[in-house]
């Protein structure tokens, strides 16, 4: 299929079976493509982002209107977005970056403003509060993509200062990557 006419959807509804076959019904009966997908279970909702192309223009409102009985009847929300097609993300060693401490607002934002600080993509992101209910931990999980010829080899070191001012524990590891 082309890719002239790229979508995202995302969509969000009460977990039940059949949301991805409902959702994959509509595209099927409508000749979209599925380029990219991915989804998960948050509070209870499922989550979905689909990247769809169609071989005919089409526009934002029309996409959208072939989902509104999804609304009605399932409970499904779907949000449409045009996309242009963009460059594949830069090369880079991987890495993975777990932090796990108590329960507390401004980690996420404090582990990801450095990141950002020192041209560090953050292509995954994770997050549970786990344990028991008087003594919630935190978890987080990030995968993360170095630029090529990253200049700082001390980009852990800021991270473990990080982390100590959170009073969180943190583990960085390399990781080898695979296209699927």
């Amino acid at each position: 299929m082309g890719k002239a006419n790229l979508f995202s959807l995302m969509l969000v509804a009460g977990d039940r079976p059949g949301i991805v076959a409902d959702v994959t019904k509509v595209l099927l009966e409508n000749n979209f493509n599925i380029e990219d997908s991915s989804s998960t279970l948050l509070q209870g909702f499922f989550a979905a982002i689909f990247i769809v192309s169609h071989e005919e223009p089409m526009g934002e409102c029309e996409v959208k209107e072939l989902f509104e009985g999804l609304l009605e009847k399932k409970g499904v929300s779907v949000k449409v977005q045009s996309m242009t097609e963009t460059e594949q993300a830069p090369a880079g060693d991987h890495y993975i970056i777990s932090v796990y401490g108590s329960d507390k607002p401004g980690i996420v934002h404090k582990v990801a403003s450095y990141l950002s600080e020192t041209g560090i993509n953050i292509i995954d992101l994770q997050t549970k509060v786990a344990g028991k209910e008087k003594k919630p931990i935190y978890i987080m999980v990030l995968e993360v993509v170095l630029p090529e010829y990253f200049p700082d080899k001390t980009w852990t070191d800021r991270l473990k200062e990080i982390s100590k001012e959170l009073g969180t524990d943190i583990h960085v590891r390399q990781i080898e990557t695979y296209e699927l």
